[in-house]
């Protein structure tokens, strides 16, 4: 199955790369090319294959995010995020599940963020809210949001204390999508905002990936919802830095030194920071690699991860897209004139990874709480 999905992706490489001047245009990936990422499977990864989708592992999972971020920035967000979608299928019943994810054609987007509010009800819930940066909201067949609960007007609390969270399940029809995404990297994404007004929602469309017990009992699913998101956040991040040396390889055959006769690439300064640049994005790659096996040999052996492996996930992580960010800082720094160029793939390279870089889950800021994990300073 992962040699097959790699070499789909490949083969939309061409369009892909093609079309991402024009995903910059309209701040969200054109029709053709988000029709071609649901006609390949690309976005039914994680969706468990009692509902027809891959059950894919998590190494290999990664392996497509990193190769279609590696092509574009953009389709490999969409790729991935997509893909995180199915997740939340493993958490509803089968019926409410087939509902949502049965259709070839479903695609997931949403926010995490709780900026709505759910009324409890007798049948379900009445939501209202607005949430921010919903991936691919302008082609989701669902949309999920989480919530704060509220019952005849008040908050309703957890066992400790705290407002009780529960994510909801909407329809695309009862979604306003509000076309706010206006950033400099992975502008193709379309991560724009969206609402409802006082939508009804049946217990059967929530979830709760923090406190649910999955229904799947697959491997997918045992694992913790903060790996599958730090893991996969920064495969694209591989990918992107990947694209960009690769861009960089190219140019500097071709483009000489601002005063010199010579090649960039014959130049070196050049040659030994693109050296370094390469180096740094390999061991990134195998540290990345080696995580994501040791956390996937815990879950096909039904082991809970320890906190010192969370934290080592977590540091990991964010340590890998930061030295990707420096790697390839000092790269765009030497590229001159095309680094700035909002048409050039190394400038896009660079601003997409940029934007992934400032992804709450490998933000720099993890790393305090990680080393508080490790150390139990908490």
């Amino acid at each position: 199955m992962i040699h097959k999905l790699l070499r789909s992706v490949e083969t939309l490489a061409p369009v892909l790369r093609a079309a991402a001047p024009q995903a910059d245009q309209l701040a969200r990936l054109p029709k053709p090319i988000s029709s071609a990422l649901v006609q390949h499977e690309l976005l039914r990864l994680w969706i468990p294959q009692s509902l027809g989708g891959l059950e894919l592992s998590l190494p290999d999972a990664l392996q497509v995010y990193e190769a279609a971020a590696r092509i574009e920035g953009s389709a490999g967000w969409a790729v991935m995020i997509g893909c995180g979608g199915g997740l939340f299928a493993a958490y509803l019943n089968h019926d409410a599940a087939q509902a949502l994810y049965g259709s070839p054609v479903a695609v997931i987007a949403g926010s995490g963020a709780p900026t709505g509010e759910a009324e409890r009800t007798a049948e379900g819930y009445r939501v209202s809210g607005r949430w921010r940066y919903a991936s691919a909201a302008d082609y989701a067949t669902t949309f999920t949001a989480n919530c704060r609960i509220t019952e005849n007007g008040s908050a309703v609390l957890d066992a400790t204390g705290a407002p009780l969270i529960r994510a909801m399940a909407f329809d695309a029809s009862q979604v306003t999508v509000l076309h706010t995404w206006n950033t400099s990297g992975l502008r193709g994404t379309g991560s724009d905002d969206f609402e409802v007004r006082d939508v009804f929602v049946p217990r059967s469309h929530t979830f709760s990936v923090l406190t649910d017990t999955p229904r799947e009992t697959g491997p997918l699913y045992r694992l913790p919802f903060g790996v599958l998101t730090e893991l996969p956040v920064s495969a694209v991040a591989l990918g992107i830095a990947r694209h960009v040396l690769e861009a960089f390889e190219t140019l500097a055959q071709r483009k000489k030194g601002y005063g010199s006769g010579r090649l960039l690439a014959h130049d070196a300064g050049v040659q030994r920071q693109f050296a370094q640049s390469w180096a740094s994005w390999r061991v990134a790659q195998a540290g990345l690699h080696a995580l994501a096996a040791e956390a996937w040999q815990a879950a096909l052996a039904n082991q809970p991860l320890s906190t010192r492996t969370l934290a080592e996930i977590t540091a990991g992580c964010a340590l890998c897209v930061s030295q990707l960010r420096s790697a390839v800082g000092e790269l765009i720094a030497l590229s001159g004139m095309t680094g700035i160029q909002m048409d050039d793939e190394i400038a896009r390279g660079w601003r997409d990874l940029q934007t992934v870089a400032a992804h709450g889950s490998v933000s720099p800021l993890r790393l305090s709480e990680a080393g508080a994990r490790m150390l139990d300073a908490r």
